[in-house]
């Protein structure tokens, strides 16, 4: 399936960002839809008060926005390279009709929407009923799935690399002095330890 997602993106030109370089701004009449070849993209809100909010994370073989292509609005939100990245960068109608005539693509383009839809709902779910340990343990979890993880320790650990505090804060929606007392009474409780640049989670607890 990747392979003919990249063969229909490699007939357009390639663009290159840095991290914390912006590849879309909120509000704009955007014509084009982005593949990521190489690096992870995240796509976030700024609430009045100023604070970054991030939605979603899309690593290589995404292509988004899709949704304003599909329905022909305005994106709502900011892209930003998290990294070096490597994308290439198509016409929305293209990118639609591509979807339109290929059924597998348009089924896997489905399945990962709803993956995500699926972590949205657990924030929200944590969010609504969860403390800050629990929704920083959650915000873990999301990440552990979507990006993967090496076991370590014949399978009792899990070791994730580390997501920075102020990170965490804004996936969370938790200030940054919150999001580090959590993770300080999580270390306490044994549920993960941080060694090494990387987060390390029992596969007993």
């Amino acid at each position: 399936m990747h392979e003919k997602i990249q063969k229909f993106f490699e007939e357009f030109a390639t663009e290159e960002y840095q991290k914390g370089e912006m590849i879309i701004f909120a509000n704009m009449n955007l014509k084009s839809v982005y593949y990521i070849e190489s690096g992870t993209v995240i796509e976030y809100d700024i609430a009045p008060s100023g604070t970054r909010a991030i939605l979603n994370t899309f690593k290589p073989h995404a292509f988004f926005p899709i949704s304003n292509a599909i329905n022909e609005i305005d994106t709502p939100y900011f892209y930003e390279a998290s990294g070096p990245v490597t994308v290439r960068k198509a016409p929305a109608l293209a990118v639609v009709e591509f979807i339109k005539k290929n059924p597998d693509v348009a089924y896997d383009l489905l399945r990962r929407i709803y993956r995500g839809t699926d972590g949205v709902l657990a924030r929200l779910s944590e969010m609504m009923r969860g403390d800050a340990e629990s929704r920083v343990l959650k915000e873990i979890d999301i990440i552990k799935k979507r990006f993967g993880f090496e076991v370590v320790d014949n399978g009792a650990e899990q070791l994730i690399k580390k997501v920075p505090e102020k990170e965490l804060a804004e996936r969370t929606g938790l200030a940054r002095e919150t999001v580090s007392r959590a993770i300080k009474k999580l270390k306490t409780s044994g549920q993960l330890k941080i060694q090494k640049g990387y987060i390390i989670i029992s596969n007993s607890k």
